[in-house]
């Protein structure tokens, strides 16, 4: 039996361009729900925002597809 694990993601933009914008991804944490992760993912959204950075926050769902999460963020 497979078992869904989700990481979070951010986007972060310093300004309404789409040029200034960073994505960025937890795969140090992942979570058994999509719940906990957009938990998680809110927090860091929030700190943006407060700190006057465009934020929208995400997760993502990993499939067990037999290669490691890390390497295929940095492709």
């Amino acid at each position: 039996r497979k078992v869904a694990m989700f990481f979070s993601i951010v986007l972060a933009c310093t300004s309404p361009s789409v040029l200034s914008c960073t994505v960025f991804a937890n795969v140090n944490d992942t979570f058994p729900t999509k719940e906990e992760c957009l938990i998680s993912a809110s927090k860091v959204k929030d700190n943006f925002l407060k700190s006057g950075v465009y934020a929208k926050a995400g997760c993502f769902k990993m499939e067990d597809i037999g290669i490691s999460i890390k390497y295929t963020l940095k492709l």
